[in-house]
């Protein structure tokens, strides 16, 4: 039994090696973590309209502020009247606001729940539901806060990662995007 019990514990060492040196060496998938200048990955969306939506979208302003949330996110809905304000205020200056709502694109069920609370929050912006790839699958299944709310220039590129929570941190979004702006300008 003593020698059955010691070639059982070798056997599992060996496993365990050959899994560790296997984690240590795979690469974790493009795009599983952003940082500023990282280029937001690659999508195709359609949004609750039924336009089709992908990276495009970028392009046409010089700052977009893209929130991800999911429907059982209590913040994530609180945040959604401050981020209507927000479209509203900077329509002016061509900021888009849209969201990705990460748990309706293939559930119908789930999408008329996300549908009902943008109607209850007065929500304009468009809100995408994600076809599933691998490079924007890396990044979303990655998220361990929610909202996660990011600045992207019009090169597609995340300028910031930014939190709504109170008034003086929407006024510094303000002022960061009017920067933006003035630069995309010279």
């Amino acid at each position: 039994m003593n020698k059955t019990f010691k070639n059982i514990v070798k056997i599992f060492a060996i496993l365990f090696l050959a899994l560790s040196f296997t984690a240590c060496t795979s690469k974790a998938p493009e795009g599983a973590t952003l940082s500023s200048g990282d280029p937001f990955p690659k999508f195709d969306a359609v949004d609750f309209k039924g336009k089709e939506v992908n990276n495009e979208v970028f392009k046409d302003s010089p700052v977009t502020i893209m929130s991800i949330w999911f429907t059982g996110c209590k913040g994530c809905i609180n945040e959604m009247p401050t981020l209507q304000k927000i479209s509203e205020d900077l329509k002016d200056k061509n900021v888009k606001v849209m969201s990705i709502c990460l748990d309706t694109y293939e559930n119908k069920k789930i999408k008329d729940e996300a549908q009902k609370i943008i109607d209850a929050k007065g929500v304009k912006y468009p809100n995408l539901a994600v076809k599933p790839s691998e490079e924007i699958d890396a990044y979303l299944k990655n998220l361990t806060a929610f909202p996660t709310t990011l600045l992207i220039g019009r090169d597609g590129k995340v300028i910031d990662n930014i939190s709504l929570g109170s008034q003086d941190k929407i006024d510094e979004l303000y002022k960061k995007i009017d920067e933006i702006i003035a630069k995309e300008g010279k």
